[in-house]
């Protein structure tokens, strides 16, 4: 009868001191930000688990991921200081500083723009040959989709809606491959390096028109994290390449590494989005 009676309080202590010890290494772990586009968090810790692993032995503190599904979603997290770093898109590291005092730290090398592109079989070359065309973009709130709007608009096309036949959204580039492939688009629309990956894969594609690049993908840590904390984040990025499980994250991703970025390299970036 006594062990009956007692079970339940003991089960309910052992919860509660589980409950305090998650808490605590919580705490003591570094918060990974990225944009999962969807996707489950068991894949996201999949596809950065090279990096997360890496950073984990080399700050001696654990590095956990964390998805947000979109640029929005993302942006509201940020202002709110929930993550310690980030990986994202540039725009979303500037809106981060803006925001909240995030730092970018380290990029990938390269630049990243908008390319509009079209099977080739659909006869689409050139931009005035995609008035009335079927068109499709990756989230609203995407940084290439609000590039694109904005080439749109140096092209003088100022009302998309009545120019395009439809405009299309999906969740991230991949659907606007699918979305082509299936002929649910006329048009897709997403940045100019997987324009060189899908067509080194075999897809028979013209490259319409491409925007000006800007910076590539941007890691950013928290102001507020001590300079020596920073420091030692922004050392163990740039000796990425020399570690293992690093090199695997970056061969997966198809990343060189990475290289040191200022707050200064995102100044065209911010006036043409529009970032203040």
């Amino acid at each position: 009868m006594s062990r009956l009676h007692f079970a339940p309080a003991w089960a309910f202590g052992l919860a509660l001191l589980l409950a305090a010890l998650s808490a605590r290494a919580e705490e003591r772990a570094y918060l990974l930000g990225v944009i999962s586009y969807g996707n489950s968090a068991q894949m996201i810790a999949s596809e950065y688990h090279g990096l997360t692993a890496y950073l984990s032995k080399v700050l001696k503190k654990p590095v956990r991921i964390e998805g947000a599904r979109d640029f929005t979603s993302f942006g509201e997290r940020a202002k709110a200081k929930r993550y310690h770093m980030m990986f994202v898109a540039p725009s979303a590291v500037v809106e981060a500083n803006r925001s909240a005092g995030y730092l970018p730290i380290a990029k990938i090398p390269g630049l990243l723009s908008v390319s509009f592109m079209a099977p080739t079989k659909s006869g689409i070359a050139f931009p005035e040959d995609m008035k009335g065309k079927r068109i499709g973009f990756t989230g609203k709130d995407a940084m290439i989709t609000r590039l694109a709007f904005v080439e749109l608009r140096n092209l003088g096309i100022k009302e998309p809606e009545k120019h395009f036949g439809s405009l299309a959204y999906y969740n991230d580039a991949d659907g606007v491959l699918a979305g082509m492939q299936m002929n649910l688009i006329d048009i897709g629309v997403a940045n100019s390096g997987l324009f060189n990956v899908w067509t080194n894969k075999g897809f028979d594609m013209n490259l319409i028109h491409s925007g000006k690049g800007v910076p590539h993908l941007t890691f950013g840590v928290r102001g507020d994290l001590p300079e020596a904390e920073r420091r030692a984040i922004a050392e163990a990025l740039f000796k990425a390449t020399q570690d293992k499980e690093a090199q695997e994250f970056l061969r997966f991703s198809n990343f060189p590494g990475f290289e040191p970025a200022r707050l200064a390299d995102y100044e065209e970036l911010a006036k043409i989005l529009g970032i203040k």
